[in-house]
């Protein structure tokens, strides 16, 4: 990755956060004990997003702006959601490198130093890959192998196993991703659709040191639910695979009552099987239509 060496490159660090005020001092402590330890010179800034947060979060985002100057930050109207507060921290990051990371301890920002070492030597995209967390729930951890094996069935965007949004972009890859307007958002695979060079990096999440998860199982289904509606063609080409299965249905049925009426003449058994088959014929037909538009 050239730079120009007349100028010290900007490192944004985006972090939204929801209900976070208990974890987020220790949490901006030990990121700025991680920023310390840098080898190369970096122009910092930390763009902290609450998402909607009910409880003091904001307040101490506030007392962190007061009395670290690296630090922004942005306040939701309302909690629209992780992926949605993610975007509007990139949105916000000014940084030649950004990387985005969750305010819950879990993502280590001892990490920092490999990715960004990942990024020097020419990945747009470096990405973290969660090794398999004993501390997870039997249901979450099979659950997320599950959703991973769907996408890659129905995807056409291979979306790696347990990458998390815990990840590092150059500006070129962060401006590009800005540039698709999803309403329902799914980071993971949006990040790897744009085809830059891409390198990973495993690591162990930690234990949360305060506070609770919030990411309900609501949350989680929703969350798949988008990524595999933004991410597949495959109820699109359902559709059209139930259209024209119904429309073959309907063509074979009606022909049956065709033949039924002219040799036996009229008779209520060959009526209702037209009048089915007629049916089956346009809702085929409204089904295959939608997969094409579609």
């Amino acid at each position: 990755m050239q730079h120009e060496t007349d100028r010290i490159p900007v490192l944004s660090i985006v972090c939204p956060a929801f209900q976070e005020e208990e974890v987020l001092p220790l949490f901006h402590l030990e990121l700025s004990t991680a920023l310390a330890a840098l080898e190369q010179p970096y122009d910092v800034e930390i763009v902290y997003v609450d998402d909607g947060s009910s409880d003091a979060t904001l307040e101490v985002m506030r007392e962190l702006a007061l009395a670290d100057e690296r630090v922004r930050y942005l306040s939701l109207s309302r909690n629209f959601g992780h992926q949605a507060a993610l975007t509007a921290g990139l949105a916000e990051a000014r940084g030649d490198v950004v990387v985005s990371m969750d305010a819950d301890l879990q993502h280590p920002p001892a990490l920092l130093v490999e990715l960004l070492s990942k990024w020097r030597q020419g990945a747009d995209i470096v990405l973290t890959i969660r090794e398999d967390d004993p501390q997870l729930s039997l249901f979450k951890r099979v659950t997320s192998r599950w959703f991973y094996r769907v996408m890659k069935l129905a995807g056409e965007t291979d979306i790696r196993m347990a990458a998390a949004d815990y990840r590092l972009m150059s500006r070129r890859a962060v401006d590009a991703l800005l540039q698709l307007r999803e309403t329902h958002r799914f980071l993971r695979g949006m990040v790897q659709w744009l085809g830059f060079p891409v390198a990973e990096i495993g690591y162990r999440p930690a234990r949360r040191k305060a506070g609770v998860s919030k990411y309900s199982i609501h949350k989680m289904l929703s969350l798949a639910v988008d990524g595999i509606l933004s991410f597949s063609r495959l109820p699109l080409r359902l559709a059209l695979m139930l259209g024209a299965i119904a429309l073959v249905a309907g063509l074979g049925l009606g022909c049956w009552a065709a033949v039924s009426l002219f040799s036996a003449g009229a008779s209520g058994t060959a009526g209702l099987a037209l009048v089915l088959a007629s049916r089956h014929a346009l809702g085929g037909s409204i089904l295959i239509c939608l997969g094409i538009v579609g």
